[in-house]
């Protein structure tokens, strides 16, 4: 055994809290000491402590790890955007793993794993003497460097301090998590930018954005809101063309146990409603520790994508699991605009004799809407998803700059307007690679409770193009609709 992994089995020994009132995570990490217990001669526990003592002093990597004792306090604090991953750690779901690498100034740490059979949530840290504000863009591959099974990943958390728990959701479509899969981060210095503007390409395209949240509130001052907009047209066309210039570069192999990524079940549904004139088939539940999903089928008569779905599902106590709404909401299997699979807070760790899909509404993409013309010269659009409008077309450069205006479903938040496709008049395919969010004035009437979405189109010379709306409408159901599941 290296002195590396004598460590890492020592540092499980010692991870529990010493506050015993820190509730669900106190009664996880007490049956953690259950399970691990084992019983040695208190020569060895001695001669194990004097090593550990001797690791601390002489080696870097376990000097640095022993700081973030006890780790899985923070865990729990970290998990605080998830339900389900908050059930996980309470019910002592955790694999640890302690990996460390350091590259130049910076340290990076992949401390814990919440898997099952469909999902991974890494957590990991990364910290620097040198770097004030560290992020990283991460890759994801399979065990052998090659490319993993189709999946999608997502940050869940941004601009976080330097050696706070932050995390990464691996999420796997059709097949199974492997065995194994490599994480790649790539690390730079977070200096102050626009947090507004979003990547449109870390993850998988057929996988809607969350709303992001917004602190920014309008200026109004006319001639500084005239430089904002210079200078947001010029970030957007910058993004396109730059890439950040990255100090560090990690490479971790993480390996799942077995008994994590076999975790999950199917519950049959198989049945079918009709919403808002569109017929809908829900096939069956699947449950595991980290999610639940909802999988849907359509009618190919229907005339109209369904792009969201609104649930929630509920015990045959009460008790009510609601769909996830940041990060990963919702996937397809198929090249087609539909959404098939839908996630929520998982009931696995409850025990419920029946299960019923409360339905509220949806969002749907009339199927005759696919593709939207915009008359760039003229600044004129044919038709566009509800409470949105073409509000500027500017050339810039040899690029378009559009901007459009759109009504807020709800305080202070964006929603996705396009998908990332856009084509020119020959119908050749391009791609969006960033988009810029604001918010309206919210001191006048006429602007008070809508948002901008702005998006360069690089180097591109015509005079129209065409977009892929995001939705067409939403639909509310005059009363729930109740899917009963025996």
């Amino acid at each position: 055994m290296t002195r590396m992994e004598e460590y890492q089995e020592l540092l499980q020994e010692l991870e529990t809290p010493s506050d015993a009132s820190m509730g669900t995570l106190g009664r996880a990490e007490k049956r953690l000491q259950k399970r691990r217990r084992i019983l040695r001669p208190a020569a060895g526990l001695a001669a194990c402590f004097a090593l550990f003592v001797l690791l601390v002093n002489f080696c870097t990597p376990v000097a640095y790890a022993c700081e973030q004792i006890p780790g899985l306090r923070q865990l729990a604090r970290a998990v605080t955007f998830s339900r389900s991953l908050t059930d996980a750690v309470d019910n002592d779901y955790v694999q640890p793993l302690h990996l460390w690498q350091k590259d130049g100034d910076v340290v990076a740490i992949v401390e814990y794993l919440i898997v099952d059979q469909k999902q991974v949530n890494v957590f990991y840290r990364l910290d620097s003497d040198v770097h004030e504000r560290l992020a990283a863009d991460p890759q994801v591959r399979g065990a052998d460097g090659g490319s993993p099974p189709p999946c999608s990943w997502s940050l869940n958390q941004f601009d976080v301090k330097n050696g706070e728990l932050q995390s990464l959701t691996i999420d796997f479509i059709d097949e199974d998590v492997p065995d194994a899969l490599r994480l790649r981060l790539d690390v730079y210095d977070n200096a102050p930018a626009d947090s507004n503007v979003g990547d449109a390409g870390n993850a998988d395209s057929r996988v809607p954005d969350a709303d992001i949240g917004a602190d920014a509130s309008a200026d109004d001052n006319a001639g500084e809101a005239d430089v904002s907009r210079v200078s947001a047209e010029d970030a957007l066309l910058e993004s396109y063309a730059s890439t950040p210039d990255y100090i560090a570069r990690f490479d971790f192999l993480l390996e799942f146990d077995p008994e994590f990524t076999s975790s999950g079940r199917t519950v049959p549904v198989d049945q079918t409603v009709t919403l808002d004139g569109q017929s809908v088939t829900l096939t069956d539940i699947n449950i595991y520790p980290t999610h639940l999903r909802l999988n849907v089928e359509a009618d190919e008569d229907n005339t109209k994508w369904l792009k969201r779905l609104d649930f929630y599902i509920e015990m045959d106590y009460g008790m009510r699991f609601d769909p996830v709404n940041e990060g990963i909401t919702a996937t397809s299997s198929s090249d087609l605009p539909m959404m098939t699979s839908y996630r929520a807070d998982s009931s696995y760790f409850y025990k419920a004799k029946h299960l019923k899909v409360v339905i509220t509404g949806a969002e749907w993409l009339d199927k005759d809407m696919e593709r939207v013309r915009v008359d760039l010269a003229s600044q004129t659009a044919g038709r566009l998803p509800d409470g949105v409008e073409l509000a500027e077309a500017t050339r810039k450069d040899g690029s378009w700059i559009l901007k459009f205006r759109a009504r807020s479903r709800r305080k202070s938040f964006f929603h996705q307007l396009f998908a990332a496709p856009y084509y020119d008049p020959d119908g050749r395919e391009y791609s969006l690679d960033s988009w810029q969010n604001g918010l309206g004035d919210s001191d006048t009437e006429e602007e008070s409770g809508f948002f901008y979405t702005s998006f360069a189109l690089k180097d591109y010379p015509y005079d129209e193009v065409w977009l892929s709306p995001q939705y067409t409408a939403e639909w509310t159901a005059p009363e729930p609709l109740v899917v009963e599941i025996q």
